[in-house]
This record gives C-alpha cells, sequence and structure tokens, in this order.
C-alpha cells in the first residue's frame, strides 16, 4: 500500500533509504576527526548527531555525512554513492594517529519515518521515546534487535532514519503494521518542498560549501580543519558566484535537470532537481548567480518563475 501525500504529511509513511554507514574508532579519533571535517566534533556528547561535511582544499565538498557520536565510537551515514570515496579520503587523513576506519554498511539497514504523527510510531514499535533535536539518536528495540533511531532531515516534517540490522528488517517491518510505504518519487518531492540537497544531485565535488543553504554545521573561525581557510575567506573577504535557491514556477511544468535558468534574457543558472507538489505546485530547486536576488522573477521552460531562499517560505505553502 502507498501512502497518499496527505498521509505522508499528516499522518506517516515509510521507506527505504540506501546509506553508507561508516564506524571511526580509537584513542586518537574524536580529536583526529575534529580536525579534518566541518562539524564540531570535539562537543558532540553520547546520543547527539550533526550533520558535516568533508571539504577539499579549496573549499569544495568530498562528501556530506550524518554524524553520530556513541561512547566509544562515532558513526558517519553517508550517501551510498559517496560512501567509497569518503571511506579512501579519511583514511589517507590517517598518518600516526591511532585510528580505524571501518565500512560496517552491509550490517545495517535504514528505514526511514516520515509524518507528524512518525514519533508515535516510534514509541510504539521501538518501545523508546523519539528524538526531539535534529540527528540526535536513542536505542529502541524490538525483540532482540537494537535500533538505533535517528531524528532526521528528510521533509518539513518530523522524520526519524531506523537504522537497524539487516537480519532485524522483516520483523521491523511486520511491526509496522498498516503504515504505508512512501514511493521514491513522493520522498522527493518531500524533500525538495524542504529545500534539502542531495549528493550527487543538488551538490557534488564541483560544489562550494557556502554555496548551498545552511543545513549542516560549517565552522567559520572556530579550529582548523580541510577548507576552513577557503571558508573563512569566503566569508570574511569575498563571496560565492552562486546559491543554490528555490524556484516556485508559475505554471504546470516540470524542468528537467540541467535546464537553464534565464534572467533577462541571460543565463543565471540552472535546475538541479524538480517536482510537482500537491501544496506548492511546480517547484525546483536550482543554483542562480548572486546577482539574481531572491523575488526576482526568472524564466524556466517558457514559463515565469519566482526566485525564493530555502527551504520555500510557508506563505508560499498556504498559498
Amino acid at each position: 500500500m502507498s501512502a497518499s501525500y496527505e498521509t505522508a504529511i499528516e499522518n506517516a509513511g515509510w521507506a527505504n533509504i540506501p546509506l553508507g554507514v561508516l564506524r571511526i574508532e580509537g584513542p586518537d579519533a574524536r580529536k583526529w576527526l575534529h580536525k579534518i571535517v566541518t562539524a564540531d566534533v570535539a562537543r558532540l556528547q553520547t546520543g547527539q548527531g550533526t550533520r558535516s561535511a568533508l571539504l577539499d582544499g579549496k573549499g569544495h565538498f568530498t562528501a556530506e555525512f550524518v554524524l553520530l557520536s556513541d561512547a566509544d565510537a562515532l558513526g558517519a551515514l553517508v550517501d551510498s554513492s559517496a560512501r567509497e570515496t569518503l571511506i579512501g579520503t579519511l583514511r589517507r587523513y590517517i598518518i600516526r594517529e591511532k585510528v580505524t576506519v571501518s565500512d560496517v554498511s552491509d550490517r545495517w539497514a535504514c528505514v526511514t519515518l516520515i509524518g507528524r504523527r512518525a514519533a508515535s510510531v516510534v514509541e510504539r514499535v521501538l518501545e523508546t521515546r523519539a528524538p526531539s533535536s535534529l540527528y540526535d539518536w536513542v536505542w529502541g528495540h524490538r525483540g532482540t534487535n537494537a535500533t538505533r533511531v535517528v531524528r532526521s532531515a528528510r521533509a518539513r516534517v518530523p522524520a526519524y532514519d531506523l537504522m537497524t540490522p539487516v537480519s532485524g528488517v522483516p520483523e521491523l517491518r511486520a511491526a509496522l503494521g498498516d503504515v504505508p510505504e512512501i514511493s521514491e518519487q513522493m520522498l522527493e518531492t518531500l524533500r525538495i518542498e524542504a529545500g534539502l540537497p542531495r549528493w550527487g544531485i543538488d551538490v557534488d565535488e564541483t560544489t562550494l560549501a557556502l554555496e548551498i543553504p545552511d543545513v549542516m554545521q560549517i565552522r567559520v573561525d572556530q579550529g582548523c580543519y580541510v577548507g576552513q581557510e577557503v571558508v573563512a575567506r569566503i566569508v570574511h573577504r569575498g563571496h560565492v558566484n552562486r546559491h543554490l535557491r528555490g524556484l516556485q514556477i508559475e505554471a504546470d511544468v516540470a524542468p528537467m535537470r540541467g535546464e537553464a535558468i534565464e534572467f533577462e534574457g541571460a543565463v543565471v543558472g540552472q535546475v538541479t532537481s524538480a517536482a510537482r507538489s500537491p501544496m506548492l505546485g511546480s517547484i525546483a530547486l536550482g543554483y542562480v548567480r548572486r546577482q539574481v536576488e531572491p523575488g526576482a522573477q526568472v524564466q524556466l521552460s517558457g514559463a515565469p518563475a519566482r526566485v525564493v531562499e530555502l527551504p520555500f517560505p510557508m506563505t508560499a505553502i498556504l498559498r
């Protein structure tokens, strides 16, 4: 049974999310990682998490991921397409430090729950209180299987990633009972509505850290990590030339990825992803040159569109 849009928003639905899972451990792991990635790893306590990134020396993304802190290790949840790159790059930064980076992706599966009633489903199925702060996590249990419940960002409504052992997936799915499945297309619609960039689609190795919305922890002046000098220089003395923006399209069209965004007869950017939202109508994400400010009218597929900051404003949702 597939979830309707209204069910996915007002109640709850589930979906499988392919993720790479890394385990980072050792006496030097926390201090070492703090010097490499954009997040403030040193301050993370057990049960806390954050969205972080690994940059190159020029301030471009190498990978972005959710970082989780446990008592004896750190975990990284990364898009499957970036898993090998993240593992290989992290391992190259290990010189004399006592750190081990392990790929444990084949042990874990991610079932995400999305909707205003998703927290109550978590509590019923896994007998634990769902975490309230973004990327914090708790342990839940179903039978003999321990499941890590992570508050995640997948829509404008609450979402929880249930990281469960692969062997425990059938039991978890059975326990969800009549909670409907969310289709891949609807997952994309919910993501785009929330203005959340997706790795390999809206953000990749050519993207500068400051070109996307503020969806992850990027230290500017605190500490020193790979690419930090470039980030600080952009913030204090310069600017990026483009920004990822929302596009509210004033026609029933769905532009293709890579389609040109035009302003006053000139190409000023391109679309990265698009959807037909039951609530917002036709919307898209795309990179737009910084000179084209939010509120500007542009052209997409021959139709007028308005540039907006992300996430899409509530006034657009309530129109």
